[in-house]
């Protein structure tokens, strides 16, 4: 397995990974019409591409990676980190759907913080429903700081909108200082 920075050009390959780990993740637990709409206006390749032109051309004003892990010349995973201008997070990291418990969340993650300097903190949100993301999180040193409406968070920190009511989706935040609790 090969990691590197996504390209503009990886977005078109990544819209269906991402689409389809969503709906894997999140289908069992949380409300449809939430998860629908974050694939609608973060999964399709447009979205994804002009993700990925931010994290490379650092137009977010922070630090931005966006690693994707490629395997037989497959997307098998990625990551998208960067920053809103007030605290950096791990937005997302997936896998297909195919392809979890391989090792290539945690992967990418050792990928991301050998990129990162010792002492960087950054956060990352996790449904509270989503107990092996959550094991996954915490064996990997991350400790709860919050609860947060997924809705909210989205808005204020990604600009995403939901127009559909729904039910609050409690995520937890959680917090990682690179070179603390290292695995």
């Amino acid at each position: 397995m090969e990691i590197r920075p996504a390209t503009v050009d990886d977005g078109v390959l990544l819209a269906p990974l991402a689409e389809g780990a969503l709906r894997a993740t999140y289908a069992p637990f949380a409300q449809r019409v939430v998860y629908e709409s974050v694939i609608a206006q973060t999964c399709m390749p447009q979205a994804l591409a002009a993700t990925i032109a931010a994290a490379t051309d650092g137009a977010d004003g922070a630090a931005g990676w966006f690693l994707v892990a490629v395997e037989d010349e497959r997307p098998v995973g990625f990551l998208d980190f960067g920053g809103d201008g007030h605290v950096l997070e791990l937005r997302r990291l997936y896998t297909a759907a195919d392809q979890t418990g391989r090792g290539i969340g945690a992967a990418l993650l050792a990928d991301l913080e050998a990129r990162l300097a010792p002492g960087t903190t950054y956060t990352a949100i996790v449904h509270v429903a989503n107990t092996r993301a959550l094991a996954f999180w915490a064996r990997h040193g991350f400790e709860t700081v919050g609860v947060v409406d997924t809705r909210d968070h989205f808005q204020a920190h990604r600009g995403l909108s939901f127009t559909e009511p729904a039910e609050p989706e409690p995520a937890l935040i959680l917090e990682r200082v690179v070179g603390q609790g290292d695995r």
